[in-house]
């Protein structure tokens, strides 16, 4: 049995004339909120010509045509965006946002921009008529909340204003908010926040973030829209093949797909995110540590100049004060709690009862900054989720700065600091992880609240437009000090001004020239491989992630997924060769970037270079080792030439 309505039902919000409308589209041509905001972009509003900024940068929040079945992982909600960071389209993923989205609808579309901080709130009284009302909020007061509500900062006080003002909503339907923090007025790398609510309260530990590239930013800056608040009493499943509401019938039908119950293949399939007994842990925090090893990036990634016997010190430290805290706080514990949907992999690995502990923003705000205890880390990782800023760029933000003060580029207070860094390797300790973490709650709370005009730079422009423009403003220390602000940051390269960090993860593919990155569409395993099956590789790896996100499913899930999904989408939604479209909407995303100006280009900056170089000697690769060697610059400008070419050749085929 198919779908009972064969459609991608969107509601489209015109923030600036306060009205909507709701349209339609085929599932056999609009499969998923990638799909859409790909098709918007590229042909309804053409923001390829347009800043960011621009009122016209739809930005599309979408569930996948799964959401109301009983598959687990397939509440996801998607965000497909113009990235102020890149300036070209990106997708970012928020987990279990779209549980509570209990309207007649798969995704919403916001254009417009409202001149007074909005709030947007959407409902449906399970008649199938969503309706969308409009509040306005003086920035004063928006600042304020941000600043104090209650004891709490940020996107958690601004939620828990929200509580308080429409409590009779969040009372009478299941109901989330989608929420933006300072980070989004003060920097373009701004969060979309979603926090899950139980009986109106705050569920700390299980929120979660579609944070990267800036989608917060265009919500607030585009947009106007500070909160878009949502629930109803629709039921979805209605919607849905019978097959795939009821867990006995999965359980059927996953034994006949891949010869064991449904319930079963997740679990397996998923074993690093729910408890892995080889390493005695569980989530990505937990798994990614012993894995990674002296490959973790660490120290802004000056690690990739040490020896691996000074790595190996500094992971024991990792180990020592990060992991076995992390392992007696959450895994002994069992504090495991899920997004805000059923799923029996409850990667949310909480600590204290309310530390979220992720691998990515923990090392990111961790290690990466000098920081290598798990408590002094907490404090700089909650500010960055109360104030809505990716916890990942911001590790690169705080880490440019912190090299560029250590090593003389910068004065301590000229970016409002009491004192210098610790980023010596062989001083590396709880105490200066304390003094380090001092620092960067400071430099976090100038950043959200853009109270430095150093780190406005940065925060406005990001790490690599923003150091070039230091080396211009700091000429007369560039020499005496031997090194350029723009010779150490790390990123992805796009266009003349666009960039986005890496993952952290030592690997070529998350700088590679590929249309979509600072996410996994790519290979980010530790390998060094000729450029042409590198590129092949990422490709593949793109497309399936691409068809698991479009799906609105959860990337932790892939293991089942990959191998499903296409079967479930053409026998049950009609959709013919799923694979084959996600390979012909990575093409469109390809067409959209070069319009914008925003493809791939050539690395400009010497680490990400020696980032290249360090890697094919750590992962075995002895001839491009010895072409790094020979002419690092030349090395790099064939490997990334003879990537890109293999990736064109691949997308016109």
């Amino acid at each position: 049995m198919q779908r009972s309505k064969n459609t991608y039902r969107v509601i489209f919000i015109d923030a600036t004339k306060r009205t909507y409308w709701i349209e339609e589209f085929p599932i056999s041509e609009i499969t998923g909120p990638i799909d859409l905001g790909v098709k918007l972009h590229l042909e309804r509003y053409e923001s390829w010509r347009k800043p960011a900024y621009h009122p016209d940068n739809a930005l599309i929040i979408g569930a996948g045509v799964f959401a109301g079945t009983k598959l687990y992982g397939s509440h996801r909600f998607i965000a497909v965006f113009k990235s102020p960071m890149t300036n070209g389209l990106h997708a970012a993923a928020m987990g279990g946002a779209a549980y509570q989205f209990n309207v007649n609808a798969d995704a919403i579309v916001l254009v417009g921009k409202s001149s007074k901080p909005l709030i947007v709130k959407i409902f449906d009284n399970g008649d199938g008529k969503p309706v969308v009302e409009f509040y306005e909020l003086e920035l004063d007061k928006l600042l304020s909340i941000w600043r104090d509500y209650k004891g709490l900062k940020g996107v958690y006080a601004l939620q828990e204003y929200l509580t308080d003002t429409f409590r009779d909503f969040y009372e009478k339907y299941p109901s989330r908010s989608i929420l933006v923090g300072p980070g989004s007025l003060y920097t373009n790398t701004g969060a979309l926040a979603s926090l899950t609510l139980i009986k109106g309260k705050i569920d700390y530990g299980s929120e979660d973030f579609a944070a990267r590239a800036g989608g917060g930013s265009v919500l607030l800056k585009a947009h106007g829209v500070v909160a878009v608040i949502y629930g109803g009493l629709y039921d979805r499943s209605k919607d849905q093949p019978a097959d795939l509401t009821d867990i006995t019938a999965l359980n059927k039908l996953y034994t006949e797909l891949m010869g064991k119950p449904y319930t079963q293949v997740v679990i397996e399939a998923g074993v690093k995110y729910r408890y892995d007994p080889k390493v005695k842990s569980g989530g990505t925090f937990g798994g990614n540590y012993p894995h990674l090893g002296v490959t973790t990036p660490m120290l802004h990634w000056n690690m990739i100049y040490y020896s691996k016997d000074v790595r190996q010190k500094l992971h024991e430290l990792i180990m020592k004060y990060m992991w076995e805290p992390f392992n007696k706080e959450t895994i002994e514990t069992k504090s495991w709690k899920t997004c805000g949907e059923p799923c029996p992999l409850v990667c949310k690995k909480v600590r204290k009862s309310r530390y979220k502990s992720d691998y990515e923003p923990y090392n990111g705000l961790g290690p990466f900054i000098g920081i290598f205890d798990v408590h002094e880390i907490e404090k700089v990782v909650e500010l960055a989720d109360a104030y809505g800023i990716d916890a990942i760029e911001l590790g690169y933000i705080i880490g440019l700065v912190f090299e560029a003060v250590y090593r003389g580029l910068l004065k301590p207070e000229e970016v409002g600091l009491l004192g210098k860094p610790e980023l010596d390797p062989g001083k590396a300790s709880p105490e200066t992880s304390a003094w380090n973490a001092k620092l960067a709650v400071e430099l976090v709370e100038k950043l959200a609240f853009g109270l430095n005009p150093v780190l406005r730079i940065i925060g406005e422009r990001g790490v690599r437009d923003g150091a070039k423009i230091l080396d211009l403003l700091y000429a007369d220390r560039l020499a005496s000090v031997g090194i350029k602000f723009s010779d150490l940051p790390v990123y992805a390269v796009f266009g003349e001004k666009g960039h986005i960090s890496p993952n952290y993860y030592w690997t070529p593919g998350l700088v590679a020239p590929l249309y979509v990155l600072g996410k996994y569409w790519t290979v980010y395993t530790g390998v060094f491989m000729e450029p042409e099956e590198f590129a092949a590789k990422s490709l593949e790896r793109a497309v399936y992630e691409l068809l698991v996100e479009n799906a609105g499913y959860c990337r932790f899930h892939r293991g089942w997924a990959e191998k499903t999904l296409p079967i479930l989408l053409e026998k049950y939604y009609g959709v013919k060769e799923p694979l084959k479209k996600a390979r012909e909407t990575y093409k469109q995303v390809a067409k959209y970037q070069k319009l914008a100006g925003s493809q791939p280009q050539p690395w400009d900056s010497k680490r990400i270079i020696e980032f290249m170089a360090k890697a094919a000697e750590e992962y075995g690769n002895t001839k491009w080792a010895e072409l790094f060697k020979k002419d690092m610059y030349s090395a790099a400008e064939e490997w990334w030439s003879r990537f890109y070419r293999k990736v064109e050749e691949l997308l016109a085929q």
